[in-house]
């Protein structure tokens, strides 16, 4: 009775009790400024007002407790903002004009390490004050116009990897030839040689040219990762895909799949599970949500825009995608389930100005799991799975919280709601017995279990048998 009571004050009292871990998605429409705004990670889905005030062409990352912008092409600098404190500036610091920065990784320390795109440099830097404490050339890697065009960059462990481009600024940005990803130690704050037999330092060589995504670091088992990305190649020409690279044995694994066999070039993608989400551009500029499944080697068009329209994906995870759509008059975020397709909001979610990057506060490119979701709250699998009715799931937390459990299915649709008490062991378990909220049974099919608490939230798929 005491718990009920407490409960319902806590409700009256304390809404935000359930807040959900939030993401955050940069809006821009290309102009001098951008916005930034913070969206829910779970359902209800909502975006809030404008946060803070960015460039025009911004990129970002979130690194231990904060959210850095880099501020691309005429910008040049960095700024930090602070997500516990209202999202209030930092710090905002210029890394030194026209060399045109397009991303930030952090060492073990806390330097962050920043890659140029108009000047053949890596900067270290001090995030502290601004200082940038060394440069590292990067002109033994270019082609002939000088300039090797780096870009995303991963760090892990003590390597950096960083994406070298090689395009032709004389022939209208054209490859030279494949693309590569330069090897920098960290510790030693030198550049790693890839290729022993050969003359020179070399980085790990590509397929494709023109390494345009992200870089994931795609884990294998226990202490074994690939690296992936996304290489678009000559634009308006299907050749090139997203390919795996060995970053021990420092070659490419080839294609996982090819621009012939999505459709279009490549613009993002992201890794869910077993399956890869990819953003493609067709030859008339069209863009589109794609699903590609390696074990059947199918792929399956998610959603189709009116034009260049679709920016950025991002994943929670688990099951929902976070897209962000650019269409004029309906632009905003939209969430689709990564398991069915479908898609779970029932419309654009606006953000002010278009959307234009994704920041999801995850460990730095590994397989884009958000860190809450690992070391706060914690879901295991449903036992037995399928079911026919019931399954048991246990979840650890902080003791003394309460935890909000949903059941949805795959339209998103709250089929059941409890409430639970984590016990002084940090333990409790939610049965789920194949009911909805008014008793009836459930029909077979997929459905999603959802436990949060004022941390973060958890999710985990079973399905149900009749």
């Amino acid at each position: 009775m005491k718990i009920f009571l407490f409960l319902l004050m806590l409700l009256a009292l304390c809404p935000s009790v359930y807040a959900q871990e939030a993401g955050w998605v940069l809006t821009s429409d290309y102009s001098t400024f951008g916005r930034v705004r913070s969206f829910t990670l779970d359902d209800p889905w909502s975006v809030s007002g404008d946060l803070a005030t960015i460039p025009g062409d911004p990129t970002g990352r979130y690194h231990d407790g904060k959210v850095y912008i880099v501020g691309r092409g005429g910008a040049s600098l960095i700024q930090i903002y602070d997500p516990e404190a209202g999202f209030t500036l930092v710090r905002e610091f210029s890394i030194g004009a026209s060399r045109n920065p397009q991303d930030i990784a952090f060492d073990s320390a806390g330097d962050a390490y920043v890659s140029c795109y108009d000047e053949a440099v890596l900067l270290r830097v001090d995030v502290a004050d601004g200082a940038i404490l060394d440069t590292f050339d990067t002109s033994m890697f270019a082609d002939a116009d000088g300039l090797p065009e780096t870009a995303w960059m991963l760090a892990r462990g003590d390597l950096l990897y960083i994406a070298n481009q090689k395009l032709d600024r004389n022939n209208w940005y054209a490859p030279t030839g494949p693309g590569d990803l330069l090897v920098f130690d960290m510790v030693a704050e030198t550049w790693v040689d890839m290729d022993s037999d050969a003359t020179g330092i070399q980085p790990i060589v590509l397929t494709g040219a023109d390494p345009y995504t992200r870089i994931e670091a795609v884990e294998l088992g226990v202490g074994e990762w690939n690296l992936r990305v996304g290489c678009v190649g000559s634009y308006g020409v299907n050749d090139g895909g997203i390919e795996d690279v060995d970053p021990i044995a420092g070659v490419s694994l080839g294609y996982v799949v090819t621009e012939q066999e999505l459709g279009g070039d490549i613009s993002a993608f992201t890794s869910t599970g077993d399956d890869l989400h990819v953003l493609v551009s067709d030859t008339s500029f069209i863009t589109s949500l794609r699903r590609f499944s390696p074990a059947s080697g199918s792929v399956t068009v998610l959603d189709t825009g009116n034009g260049y329209v679709h920016a950025d994906l991002a994943w929670d995870g688990d099951f929902q995608l976070y897209l962000a759509d650019r269409t004029v008059g309906a632009s905003g975020l939209r969430v689709f389930d990564t398991v069915s397709g479908t898609e779970l909001t029932s419309g654009t979610l606006a953000t002010g100005l278009p959307p234009f990057k994704f920041i999801l506060p995850t460990t730095d490119g590994v397989s884009a799991v958000p860190v809450a979701y690992a070391d706060r709250l914690r879901l295991s699998p449903p036992y037995p799975n399928p079911c026919n009715p019931a399954a048991d799931l246990q979840i650890q937390g902080q003791p003394g919280h309460l935890i909000r459990v949903g059941v949805f299915d795959l339209r998103g649709r709250r089929m059941q709601d409890r409430t639970l008490e984590i016990d002084s062991n940090g333990r409790t378990v939610f049965r789920f017995d194949g009911r909805d909220r008014q008793g009836r049974s459930l029909p077979a099919g997929v459905y999603r279990v959802v436990v949060q608490d004022q941390t973060g939230f958890a999710a985990r798929t079973l399905t149900l048998l009749k």
